[in-house]
């Protein structure tokens, strides 16, 4: 404002100057004139405080060396580039197995967690703090022993958060115990993750010498998940070691080492001596990529909306599809030709090359369409096969499509429930490798999702082709290999026969308070409960 006032001071005394002579004095101390323009006239006292302010400001404004609080911006500007400093590495100098010498360490100036915890774990395990002396343990009553075997981590995997909040509950119990005197032992291990390792190495074989696990047989390929559990494996160790807990190392298991194998064929023995343990063959999830059947843990699943194309890792590819893709989503129906008869029963799957294995039509006894079919037979349009109306109406529903339904025991799980309610025959169409086997006609030696192709087109060359529509499906996928599932039989799986006798006291009991999962359960005639395992 003084700034202006002045500016306005100065125009004013123009103004009021004639040309070419000088200044009155009056001018130069202003004068009371009204100036040109209308501006509003300024009184002489006005002039003068503004005058006065000018001038206070020009000697703010001018530059001042060395101001206060120069020294102190300098010492904050020193100490900000002393913090950004890199420093330097923390150097272990403890001798391996040594107790922690600090001696030459001068003292740090903040936390610093590799300092704090270097040497410690290597002392306590060569002092054997953590180890159990089994005649100490042997003179001890049961109250004063502790035992304690680490969840065994995946070998193929990292430690997390979880794993360490269980690691310190644990550590927390196994050192009380040892503070009271107790023979304290607490074990340490990995598990080798089955069908994760397997996968890990296969790839690597794959990707490395371009050999798959059967190439190599059986004793050779565990030689290379030995070799690659030791070069990759210990990363779980040493995260365990960091996290200090008092384990006893040399106890240290890995679940496919030779003890653990002794000790889980010694049980398996001892389970079928007692009759507990027997083999049988079922249904389970196959993946035709690995060659393996697959836990229900393992699979993902995609919802498929309707007619969709996707890649098949195990195909060399659908040449009627531009990138080579395979049709899903999609619900095709086609007919049976019923025995001595021109009539024929329409039937429809999302699967169409597991026709080739089926051993029955299913329909419901009360569906009066079809009564005049009861107890007669279809003609299997391939292979001639004879196969049965069967009433079922458990699995059939007579508002859905037809009212018609195919049975393939062997590649569905519905199906084979009722291939076991009709003692049905169980047929298997397709090889480990996802190729159709000799049960499969002309179709033998073709990929799955080919002769799915070609199996269409031999039903339109009879005329028992009727057409297919978009249809919401979910597909299973491996978890580990990509591949599209495969529901097969397999006589991979095992059931163990439960100590639990068939008593009304004892079955309420576990019906109320849900023991056990109600789909597997088997309730045998000798009074056992069976459960399904394995895989």
């Amino acid at each position: 404002m003084a700034e202006e006032a002045s500016k306005q001071l100065e125009t004013m005394s123009l103004q009021e100057k004639p040309a070419d002579s000088p200044a009155p004095a009056a001018a130069a101390e202003g004068t009371a004139d009204a100036p040109a323009g209308g501006e509003k006239k300024l009184s002489k006292n006005q002039l003068k405080k503004l005058a006065k302010g000018k001038g206070k400001k020009d000697k703010k404004d001018k530059p001042k060396w060395n101001q206060p609080g120069e020294g102190k911006k300098k010492k904050d500007d020193a100490k900000s580039k002393a913090l950004t400093l890199p420093k330097p590495e923390f150097v272990n100098t403890t001798p391996k197995g040594h107790k922690k010498d600090l001696s030459a360490t001068p003292m740090a100036d903040a936390y610093h967690p590799q300092a704090v915890e270097a040497a410690w774990q290597d002392w306590w395990e060569e002092c054997g703090f953590y180890s159990c002396d089994p005649k100490t343990a042997e003179g001890k009553s049961d109250d004063e022993k502790f035992v304690m075997v680490i969840p065994p981590p995946n070998v193929t995997g990292s430690l997390h958060l979880g794993h360490a909040l269980t690691a310190a509950v644990e550590d927390t119990l196994t050192r009380w115990h040892r503070m009271l005197g107790h023979s304290t032992l607490y074990v340490p291990g990995t598990d080798h993750a089955g069908i994760a390792t397997q996968s890990v190495v296969e790839k690597m074989l794959m990707k490395e010498t371009k050999q798959t696990r059967h190439d190599l047989g059986r004793e050779e390929f565990i030689k290379k998940v030995w070799e690659w559990k030791g070069e990759y494996g210990n990363r779980i160790t040493t995260q365990l070691r960091r996290l200090g807990s008092s384990v006893d190392w040399s106890r240290e298991r890995f679940t496919m080492d030779e003890m653990c194998s002794k000790a889980v064929i010694e049980a398996f023995n001892r389970f079928h001596e007692d009759g507990l343990l027997y083999r049988a063959e079922r249904l389970g999830n196959w993946s035709c990529a690995l060659k393996s059947a697959i836990s229900d843990i393992e699979v993902d699943y995609i919802e498929l909306e309707g007619r969709t194309f996707l890649e098949v890792k195990t195909h060399k590819g659908n040449a009627n599809d531009p990138k080579g893709r395979y049709e899903f989503g999609v619900l095709t129906s086609f007919a049976y030709p019923i025995e001595d008869s021109d009539e024929k029963l329409i039937v429809a799957t999302t699967r169409l090359e597991t026709m080739l294995g089926d051993t029955a039509v299913a329909i419901h006894p009360e569906d009066t369409r079809y009564k005049h079919l009861h107890g007669k037979h279809v003609v299997h349009p391939f292979n001639g096969r004879k196969i049965p109306i069967v009433c079922d109406a458990e699995l059939v529903d007579m508002a859905f499509g037809t009212g018609a339904v195919k049975i393939t025991p062997a590649h569905d799980p519905n199906d084979y429930e009722c291939g076991k309610r009709h003692k049905l025959e169980f047929i298997t169409v397709l090889t480990p490798e996802g190729a159709i086997n000799n049960n499969g006609s002309q179709f033998e030696g073709m990929m799955r999702y080919d002769a799915r192709i070609a199996v269409e087109e031999a039903l339109m060359e009879k005329g028992l082709y009727i057409g297919k529509e978009p249809n919401k499906m979910r597909l299973g996928l491996c978890s580990r290999s990509g591949d599209i599932l495969e529901p097969m039989i397999t006589p991979n799986g095992m059931s163990i026969a439960t100590v639990w006798p068939r008593e009304p006291l004892m079955l309420y009991a576990m019906e109320s308070l849900r023991l056990y999962l109600k789909s597997m359960r088997r309730l045998g005639s000798n009074g056992w409960i069976t459960f399904a395992i394995g895989a």
